[in-house]
């Protein structure tokens, strides 16, 4: 009987014009589109709960007759997410897949809907979900040959896709048949926004950082906007880090609109569209919000940004104690004809003679504290310009060497604190495994900005900063292979924790696989890890026009410009990114560069 009554509906089911029109209003004559497996109402209450549930889902999965109208050409998702039509924005935003253009919603009297109608443009993209609908039928499309406008929309990296990025060689192709590389692609200018762009391509060679935002709201689960007022930040910054790496795009540069749009809502226009700004302060400030915006704390190590940019360094300050004048200050009477006049000069003198004597004995306040960094400030050393033969400029030289000496744990450097002179001495206790260098070269006068040229030269690789780090207790020892297999199960986890390669025993179950793990991860890295040996992986550098510093000139700052140095880990060649333009370059030009931020990778850290 069951058999009998499938067979006599089934004719209906696929065939029946009747039930396809029965079911919609007569209205609106395009809904017919809403095509095969649709059923009346009778014929669907006759049938099982397993044959209703086939049906629904035979709908759910029909073809969309109107995908050869979509225009991949015109498509760009970096956009922020508003309507064109209401300007508004939220999360049910659909783009146009024909002609390229955003709207809102997609019931009747919505943007979107009319759209459809008016133009007759069928086939929409959900831009928060990733979903396809046609419209004005009001039903959702499931096809394969959308996945690459998917994949174009919302980048997504499994574990193994992250894992080759670094050994990637392949250069990839846009619709327009350009080939870039993913990771090195340009990033829009939009109206003095290249501080940004510079910092932001500068963070993406950051490898744990970038990992960790390269699943960031996908399967790394993010703070609520509502309760976290830089989780959009967060949010804006992992999307756009995704589609720098994505080697699926339709274009081979990316628009960071909706990031430079979440920057200036989450500083209050601080950074904004048409003002320049040190880069340096940009990236301080950025790097805050990030990691307030994962869900950090004022705990050490408690987000991806302390873990992978936070040292320790140790500050002492001296300074004199105030001495207090009142009981030095004598009333006289200084008026013509009130006593002798070289009396009066004596008294003048015994009083400075004494205030002399009592500084003398004042004693010196020395307090030392521990502060974390997550840069340190070099201050750049005053050297004159000097003219050559033809009158031209000489730009002095420096080492980063001699620029170091601030952190050497012995000099202390002269200050003014709340108008009390200070003499502070840092020590580095701890050096993160990614060390960023600012190299203060601007200073604000009273009417503009001034820019210090100096060329600082360092190594690109090996640079060596243990004579300036002082671990409390003295350095870790490597331990012998004896005293790894005497550890616990616990001691060898906390082991692998402290030095930032826990995931070397993560796929390893008993003991001994654990112990021959560390003892490997003890002879290949460890020795690596421990000699504060760093790697240069950005540099980013500033330029000044060259009229400017003459007399009725631009601020270098305001009319300079940002660009940044960048390598690729598989075929170690450095790229130089100024917006747009990318091109490869030599590193021995990079150390002749007016460098202004820097990055070094800790040794070691690349195999990790």
């Amino acid at each position: 009987d069951d058999y009998c009554r499938t067979t006599a509906l089934l004719p209906t089911i696929i065939y029946s014009k009747d039930s396809l029109t029965s079911s919609v209003p007569p209205t609106n004559k395009k809904s017919i589109r809403v095509g095969i497996g649709a059923m009346s109402s009778m014929e669907s209450n006759t049938l099982t709960g397993e044959q209703q549930q086939a049906g629904k889902k035979r709908t759910r999965t029909q073809t969309c007759p109107y995908l050869d109208t979509i225009q991949r050409k015109v498509l760009d998702f970096d956009f922020e997410r508003a309507c064109s039509v209401s300007l508004q924005s939220g999360p049910h935003i659909y783009g146009c897949l024909v002609c390229g253009r955003f709207f809102r919603g997609k019931g009747r009297q919505t943007p979107a809907f009319i759209h459809s109608v008016d133009e007759g443009h069928s086939v929409f993209v959900h831009l928060t979900k990733g979903t396809f609908w046609c419209l004005p039928d009001d039903y959702e499309v499931i096809d394969p040959s959308l996945m690459d406008i998917s994949a174009a929309l919302k980048p997504t990296y499994s574990l193994e896709d992250i894992q080759k990025l670094d050994q990637n060689h392949d250069l990839s192709r846009d619709l327009y048949m350009k080939r870039y590389l993913p990771g090195y692609v340009g990033l829009n200018n939009l109206k003095k926004t290249d501080y940004i762009n510079a910092t932001i391509q500068a963070l993406a060679q950051v490898r744990p950082l970038r990992d960790y935002f390269l699943q960031a709201g996908v399967t790394i689960p993010l703070p609520s906007e509502e309760t976290n007022q830089y989780a959009r930040l967060a949010r804006c910054f992992g999307e756009l880090i995704r589609k720098m790496w994505s080697n699926k795009r339709f274009r081979s540069n990316v628009d960071p609109h909706e990031m430079i749009q979440a920057i200036s809502a989450a500083s209050n226009k601080r950074f904004h569209v048409g003002k320049q700004a040190e880069a340096s302060a940009f990236l301080s400030w950025l790097l805050n919000c990030l990691h307030i915006g994962v869900g950090g704390t004022r705990k050490a190590g408690s987000s991806i940004i302390h873990k992978t940019f936070q040292g320790v360094v140790e500050l002492t300050i001296r300074q004199r104690k105030k001495v207090v004048e009142a009981d030095l200050n004598e009333e006289d009477d200084d008026r013509l004809g009130s006593g002798d006049e070289e009396e009066f000069e004596k008294k003048e003198e015994e009083r400075l003679k004494k205030l002399e004597e009592t500084k003398k004995e004042t004693e010196i306040e020395e307090k030392t504290t521990e502060a974390k960094f997550l840069h340190l400030t070099l201050d750049m050393p005053e050297k004159p310009l000097f003219k050559d033969d033809e009158g031209g400029l000489v730009i002095p030289q420096e080492p980063l060497f001699n620029v170091l000496q601030k952190f050497n744990g012995e000099k202390f450097c002269d200050t003014v604190q709340g108008g009390v002179q200070q003499k502070r001495r840092y020590r580095l206790r701890r050096l993160p495994n990614y060390l960023i260098l600012h190299l203060a070269r601007f200073k604000q006068n009273n009417f503009y900005n001034e820019k210090n040229p100096t060329i600082v030269t360092f190594p690109v690789k090996n640079l060596d900063l243990s004579q300036y780090v002082f671990p409390k207790g003295g350095r870790t020892e490597v331990p012998t292979e004896e005293e790894i297999r005497k550890m616990s199960t616990k001691e060898l986890k906390r082991f692998l924790k402290k030095h930032g390669n826990a995931n070397v025993i993560k796929n390893a179950v008993e003991k001994t696989e654990i112990v021959d793990a560390v003892i490997n991860f003890v002879k290949t890295k460890l020795v690596r890890l421990l000699l504060d040996k760093y790697d240069l992986i950005a540099n980013i550098c500033h330029d000044s026009p060259s009229d400017v510093g003459k007399e009725g000139k631009r601020d270098p700052l305001e009319e300079g410009s940002y660009r940044c140095h960048v390598q690729h880990k598989a075929s170690s060649q450095w790229y130089e990114i100024q917006d747009l333009h990318v091109q490869e370059t030599m590193p021995q030009l990079i150390g002749l560069s007016e460098s202004y931020l820097l990055i070094f990778e800790r040794k070691g850290m690349a195999d990790s």
